[in-house]
């Protein structure tokens, strides 16, 4: 009633109060008023460990989620035990030739004639239900079917072309990097141009495609390409000032990047580590797959001679290696310790881009000097945090696991064409986005303050949602671009490695010269794609984390970047409607909880 009515208008006058007193343009200092915005919209669980929002945590740091690490830490061990005992206990390999005719699994003990006459029947029984259909090279002999792959008038030297092929991706690859930087820079200096160069493009290859189609006379594709043109075009309109925040994101965030170089090579530094874990597991599944015995084949059905034939009648080996019970048990905790390492590594350099970053954003006025921040944010991580980030590494390692179980059920022969599963298989990718959505900014908040992943969770939640941000999931936009962008220099510098190396194979090779450097260009331009990919991604770690950041500002009622907020105003202005606006520009905006209006 009016008691309720009177409390929003108190509230939204002293919010306005707070917001018209502050310029605009200036940066506030690094401390912050320990009253930024109404009680009633402050959330118990934000600032678990009592941290003012927008200051960095800098410690001493409780240790949080600390069983996580010691129970990561018992699936590393427990993998490492395997490996050595796979490699202790190595079966001897049969020999190829004795497996493909039978002499290796002959003996009376195996049963070699009744396994087929089974092997047979299960065939027969399965080809009854329709639960195969026979090949399409049902009938060729396997020599046939290489022979009609092969064009014998084809010319293709391997070792010409490597010898000439080499020097050339040994360039590409040192001079992706640089690529990289370049990009980097672009973004900096002119991101609005970046931005709407991709825009731009990418609706001028779809319209390209669409006249092309039309010129071929293909008029069905024409029309698609015609209709996805105009509506592409159209979105990218409506979402004009989303783009336009994008390119600011990108801005402040390639700055924070060059102020904070080492970020990259920690990634690298992270990378390479992961590597020394992921080579000795992969070898260690390898020697659990050498336990075993010889079985007959489950494929053959016949023996004709020297030789097995399967059910199709294509030619199979008569024997079969069968693996120990232990071993597919031990492939599975490999699997769930190799995904897990790799996750809990992403996940730290996802921590300590957030850490770097928050410090950077809420850095004094004047400063120049950023050094140790990548130190002392990769300190907290491998410490009082480890626990926090096998946590959540945790988590987005069972994701995997689902996903990869929700792909093997949606690809199940008896699940096709089932609308049921096609529904809920969709439901599930939405959750399991979600989950990965949290996760991120969960380990961003926890590298900011310190809490742990639960706790970060749910304060990060919260903070998103009382600004407004709920919906930063539609500002798809920074991914967008820079993967763009990547392709879009990706394929031209693949294009100046094939003129350039055209010259050099057309003076060495003049036969496949053609062939040769179209290969190269190619190779190069996926070299440089996958190297600028790892520059998009930390990029991406970077933008997320200083769009918290921004957010933890906007909570405070503080700027410390102006081309977010006013940027950001617009978007506002769109999409909720402006409660108050000052004579001087200044914009106040209403967010609805429990019957009153609090600032955002």
């Amino acid at each position: 009633g009016l008691p309720r009515a009177t409390s929003a208008m108190k509230i939204k006058k002293h919010n306005l109060s707070l917001w018209s007193t502050r310029s605009p343009t200036t940066r506030a200092p690094l401390t912050v008023s320990p009253r930024r915005v109404p009680l009633a919209t402050m959330s118990a669980a934000y600032a678990p460990l009592g941290q003012p929002e927008g200051v960095y945590n800098h410690g001493p740091r409780k240790k949080q989620d600390a069983v996580w690490s010691w129970v990561l830490l018992a699936v590393i061990l427990a993998t490492a035990a395997g490996g050595f005992l796979a490699y202790t206990n190595k079966s001897e390999t049969p020999d190829a030739s004795a497996m493909a005719s039978g002499a290796e699994c002959s003996a009376p003990g195996f049963h070699f004639a009744d396994v087929l006459a089974e092997n047979e029947q299960r065939y027969r029984a399965k080809a009854v239900r329709g639960d195969k259909s026979p090949p399409a090279g049902l009938g060729q002999s396997p020599a046939d079917a290489v022979t009609a792959k092969t064009d014998p008038t084809q010319r293709f030297d391997a070792k010409e072309f490597t010898n000439g092929a080499a020097p050339w991706l040994c360039v590409a690859l040192f001079a992706s990097f640089f690529l990289g930087l370049g990009m980097l820079t672009l973004f900096k200096m002119c991101a609005h141009t970046m931005v709407w160069t991709v825009v731009y493009v990418k609706v001028g290859v779809m319209a390209s495609l669409a006249v092309a189609f039309l010129a071929m006379g293909s008029l069905v594709p024409g029309i698609v390409f015609t209709l996805l043109t105009a509506l592409t075009a159209f979105c990218f309109y409506l979402w004009t000032d989303e783009l336009n925040l994008v390119a600011s994101l990108l801005s402040v965030s390639t700055q924070g990047l060059k102020d904070n170089p080492h970020i990259i090579t920690t990634t690298v530094g992270l990378s390479f580590g992961s590597l020394l874990y992921i080579f000795p597991a992969v070898a260690a599944v390898m020697w659990a797959f050498e336990n075993g015995t010889v079985a007959v084949s489950h494929q053959a059905v016949s023996k004709t001679g020297a030789q097995c034939l399967d059910f199709t009648g294509a030619a199979t080996d008569c024997c079969a290696w069968r693996v120990d019970n232990w071993v597919p048990f031990y492939t599975t905790l490999a699997s769930v310790s190799l995904i897990w390492v790799t996750s809990a590594c992403l996940e730290t350099r996802l921590y300590v881009i957030g850490g770097t970053m928050c410090q950077w954003y809420f850095a004094p006025v004047g400063t120049t000097e950023f050094s140790g921040l990548v130190r002392g944010s990769l300190r907290n991580a491998l410490g009082p945090s480890f626990g926090t980030i096998c946590f959540g590494s945790f988590v987005l390692t069972m994701v995997e696991l689902a996903k990869q179980a929700t792909e093997r059920m949606r690809r199940d022969e008896d699940n096709r064409g089932n609308v049921l599963v096609c529904l809920l298989s969709s439901c599930l990718e939405c959750l399991y986005a979600i989950i990965e959505y949290i996760s991120k900014f969960a380990t961003l908040q926890a590298a900011m303050t310190g809490a742990a992943f639960c706790d970060a969770a749910s304060s990060v939640t919260d903070l998103l949602t009382r600004n407004f941000l709920a919906a930063y999931g539609t500002y798809a936009f920074p991914g967008m671009i820079l993967q763009g962008t990547a392709l879009i220099l990706a394929g031209g510098f693949g294009v100046a490695v094939w003129l350039l190396s055209y010259a050099t194979f057309a003076v060495q090779v003049a036969a496949n010269a053609g062939l040769y450097a179209a290969l190269v260009g190619v190779l190069a331009g996926v070299v440089a794609f996958v190297v600028l990919m790892f520059f998009v991604m930390i990029m991406l770690n970077v933008v997320d984390a200083v769009f918290l950041c921004y957010a933890m500002d906007k909570d405070s009622n503080k700027i410390h970047h102006q081309e977010f907020h006013s940027v950001f105003e617009e978007v506002n202005r769109k999409q909720q409607g402006a409660v108050v606006q000052n004579p001087n520009g200044n914009v106040m905006y209403g967010n609805r909880t429990v019957g009153t209006y609090a600032a955002v």
